[in-house]
């Protein structure tokens, strides 16, 4: 048998659990596929196991986990490796630090770079969080211009803006343990909205300044890019459940049925006057025949969507970011297929919207091309980047974890 290196991604949602093997060359190549969806049955109600992105049985997601990946690392007939994880729900954010130095027009050395960037990666956060990864961001010299790469440059001043990525101890360890059933080691945890737009966003719409909105069952990740830079990163504790459960409340229907009528017949609408005025027949859970106004379902969709966007709005806005988005906003994850959604948005922010697809060819692409699955393919090409796209001289100044990692991260890769 030919040998190939692997890469094991992981996605842990609240609906959900996917796991890829992808196979690392010049492109990821995905040799196996495997995903285990939670169900509402009576005796076993699965949809509590992960909640709002936050793990809420240990013992019955490690479980399905372990199921997910057993069978894709089946399927590619490979041995167990390491895993690039997924990390969601409203413990997740960035942090920015700034470090500045005086150098009274000396050279910006290499050293002095290092220097500051470890510095600013020490800065003081809650104790009930830990850095997850950074990022360096633009320098600012002599407090007016700024650059990407300083060094050689003379200046009064420097100023180094370093972007961590934190999440709450308590979340991660609950995550880690419910991981470590599968007998699987987590080479890297990294937040679900990073990895979605490593799958759907291009150079361009990074670099112009665009939000993505990857709006899954139990949260809404949502991460701003300018310049080529992640400028906010944030979990709203709102997404597709939300919609389901306001169907199940106005409607009186199981959760089940309303998860089927909103994803069969549901759509979001502006524009009342063209909102459908016929009703929907169906035998409801209580086997009765039950009929309901079609309009009746969309303006409940509508509604808890409007409030989700609102929620968006005011986070850009605080931030001050919402008129840094000049290539508009890329909506991905299971509830960018709800029908309407697109112009929907486009009519809330009133600035240019698409739904985010995978960018992926190759083995299961009629599968995984799929908004739902982008957090999991963007895992693959997280760790095709980490280990193939950086270089390992100046680890520290790349901003990338190299040493504490590396060594984890080459388990990923196993021989077929």
């Amino acid at each position: 048998m030919s040998t190939m290196k692997l890469i094991f991604g992981l996605d842990v949602g609240s609906s959900k659990v996917v796991s890829l093997v992808g196979a690392l060359g010049d492109k990821v190549n995905i040799s196996s596929f495997s995903s285990y969806h939670f169900s509402n049955a009576n005796r076993k109600n699965e949809l509590e196991f992960v909640h709002n992105g936050l793990i809420c049985d240990i013992e019955r997601t490690g479980g399905r986990i372990t199921q997910c990946i057993h069978e894709a690392q089946y399927n590619a007939d490979c041995s167990a490796g390491s895993l690039i994880v997924n990390a969601s729900g409203m413990y997740v954010k960035n942090v920015y630090s700034q470090i500045r130095q005086d150098l009274n027009g000396h050279v910006i050395s290499e050293e002095i770079i290092r220097n500051m960037v470890m510095e600013a990666r020490r800065m003081p956060i809650p104790n009930n969080y830990e850095v997850l990864d950074y990022e360096i961001q633009e320098y600012q010299i002599d407090d007016e211009h700024y650059t990407k790469n300083p060094l050689e440059l003379m200046c009064e001043n420097i100023t180094a803006n370093v972007n961590l990525f934190v999440a709450a101890k308590a979340p991660l360890s609950n995550l880690r343990r419910a991981v470590r059933y599968s007998n699987y080691e987590i080479a890297k945890i990294v937040p679900a909205g990073i990895l979605s737009a490593m799958a759907v966003l291009n150079t361009e719409e990074k670099d112009s300044g665009c939000c993505l909105l990857d709006i899954g069952a139990g949260t809404t990740d949502l991460v701003v890019y300018e310049n080529g830079f992640v400028r906010l990163l944030l979990s709203i504790p709102l997404g597709g459940e939300d919609i389901t459960r306001d169907i199940v409340s106005v409607l009186r229907v199981s959760r089940n049925l309303a998860e089927d009528l909103k994803l069969t017949y549901g759509a979001c609408r502006h524009n009342i006057a063209k909102q459908p005025n016929d009703t929907i027949s169906f035998i409801d859970h209580r086997g009765e025949n039950v009929s309901i106004s079609h309009k009746l379902l969309n303006d409940v969709i509508s509604e808890r969507v409007k409030d989700i966007l609102t929620v968006v709005k005011t986070q850009l806005k605080n931030n001050d970011l919402y008129d840094i988005i000049n290539s508009g906003i890329v909506i991905t994850g299971g509830t960018a297929l709800l029908n309407g959604i697109q112009d929907f948005t486009y009519k809330f922010f009133e600035m240019p919207v698409r739904i985010g697809v995978p960018r992926y060819s190759g083995d299961f692409s009629d599968i995984v091309c799929n908004p739902k699955y982008a957090t999991a393919v963007g895992s693959l090409y997280f760790a095709q980047e980490l280990f193939l796209g950086s270089s390992f001289e100046n680890e520290e100044v790349a901003g990338i974890e190299f040493n504490s990692i590396i060594k984890k991260i080459k388990n990923i890769f196993k021989n077929m």
